[in-house]
């Protein structure tokens, strides 16, 4: 991000954005969920037998079952890597098999998303207890930090990724998804072994679009090349603690992403075109 874009402008809008959201919404928060909240969301760690990861989960009361929680977290772009992909390299095809849809989010100073963040921390730490001699990396992979400006300062992340492809001996019991034209244009991912790897339904990530017309909200489906950095979105995550060179991580699985409020992209966009004339000019006037 440079001086065109709005920083203090949209580290406003996000902490009201995040508020709005944890008002309205219907689904789990992490804005919300503190060291208090296990009870409150009838959450757990679960583990199938036989699975060596467990899963953040809440208990449906309708169906009287644990189900894979689903968490909304709120922040600014900082990172995005989601499709289409492309392969330019000689080894492409064996890059794009690991290839992974990345979203990192950070706060730009926002006290609302440093909550977030601390939350995350919480929930981190819930799986330590169910974790094997407690061999729970200390420190949650998944935030991290973003450097910017001449001067370095710092900003916390938070990245949540989902491999765009299952190895076939992993897959059992999921179903096959079809990756249609808006993700893979070009028919690269198309090429990939399928007696290999597969795209399932745990692979999948939802885009949409939060459409705020006629005096009510809905989000509607896009395409992924419309998230761009600096947009503030809204990502559904799920966790899983898996193992990791003899100890334990957690990951942070994307399930989807939608766009809030790309406006101040936009605004930032639109500002560095028209000082592009302005600087060329300037330059021409220049003495040689």
């Amino acid at each position: 991000m440079d001086h065109f874009y709005n920083k203090s402008n949209a580290v406003e809008s996000l902490d009201r954005i995040i508020a709005e959201r944890v008002a309205i919404a219907s689904s789990l928060q992490m804005y919300s969920m503190d060291s208090g909240t296990t009870e409150k969301y009838s959450l757990s760690i679960s583990r199938e037998d036989g699975d060596v990861a467990s899963r953040l989960t809440q208990r449906n009361e309708e169906m009287g079952e644990m189900e894979e929680a689903t968490v909304a977290l709120q922040g600014i772009v900082s990172y995005i890597n989601l499709p289409p992909f492309e392969s330019n390299r000689s080894d492409g095809l064996k890059r794009l098999v690991h290839i992974r849809q990345t979203v990192t989010l950070m706060g730009l100073g926002s006290t609302h998303f440093q909550q977030i963040v601390n939350n995350c921390r919480c929930s981190y730490s819930m799986f330590s207890w169910y974790t094997p001699n407690a061999k729970l990396l200390p420190a949650p992979e998944f935030i991290g930090k973003y450097s910017e400006g001449r001067d370095n300062a710092e900003h916390v992340t938070i990245t949540a990724s989902n491999r765009f492809f299952t190895p076939v001996q992993q897959s059992a019991g999921l179903e096959v998804v079809d990756v249609n034209g808006e993700l893979d244009p070009q028919g690269i991912l198309a090429k990939v072994d399928t007696t290999k790897f597969l795209h399932t339904e745990d692979n999948a990530v939802g885009y949409y679009v939060l459409s705020t017309s006629g005096g009510g909200s809905k989000s509607l489906p896009t395409t992924p090349i419309v998230f761009q950095i600096g947009d503030i979105v809204e990502v559904q995550v799920s966790m899983t603690c898996i193992p990791n060179k003899g100890n334990f991580t957690v990951k942070m699985l994307l399930r989807s992403i939608m766009l809030l409020n790309g406006k101040f992209t936009t605004d930032a966009t639109t500002a560095r075109t028209l000082s592009i004339p302005a600087a060329i000019a300037v330059a021409l006037l220049l003495p040689k």
